[in-house]
């Protein structure tokens, strides 16, 4: 027998853990907003955040409408707002209160590798990949072309 939990619900029930001091609960991604540094079917490891919310950090929150969500930090106002966006997005999202925040991401299982803060993706989707942010698209997209160009066959 197969149970078939809704997303919005089991999202719920991790939030509620992570209020009750569980850490570390793993859960799949679904979608694409945050490829390439996930992909739908990675794992990401949850914890209530224990410090300040810094650029770079990749939080799971809830939207006004309480859809969750789970994109990077690009930055924070002095107002203590967060301004969040998508590693396959350049659309901008404002965050009006940190407190929609329900966990941080402390690390991932990409493709089936663990991926941890101070490794060197992790670093680059931090870093470098927030300051290309204009850039984004053509990027992805050259890199794709790359990619077809390759499994092409040559004769």
């Amino acid at each position: 027998m197969s149970l078939i939990l809704d997303t919005q619900e089991f999202l719920d029930a991790v939030c509620q853990m992570l209020a009750e001091g569980e850490s570390n609960i793993p859960i799949p991604v679904a979608g694409g907003s945050m490829t390439p540094f996930l992909v739908h079917g990675d794992t990401v490891y949850l914890s209530a955040p224990d410090s300040p919310l810094k650029r770079g950090d990749v939080v799971l929150y809830q939207r006004l409408g309480g859809r969750y969500i789970l994109h990077r930090i690009k930055k924070v106002r002095k107002d203590g707002s967060l301004i969040i966006v998508g590693d396959a997005q350049r659309e901008l999202e404002l965050l009006p209160s940190q407190t929609l925040v329900r966990a941080r991401v402390i690390g991932a299982m990409h493709k089936g590798k663990p991926c941890r803060p101070g490794s060197f993706r992790w670093w680059f989707y931090r870093r470098p990949w927030l300051w290309l942010l204009p850039l984004r698209h053509r990027l992805m997209w050259l890199k794709g072309k790359w990619n077809n160009f390759w499994r092409a066959p040559h004769i």
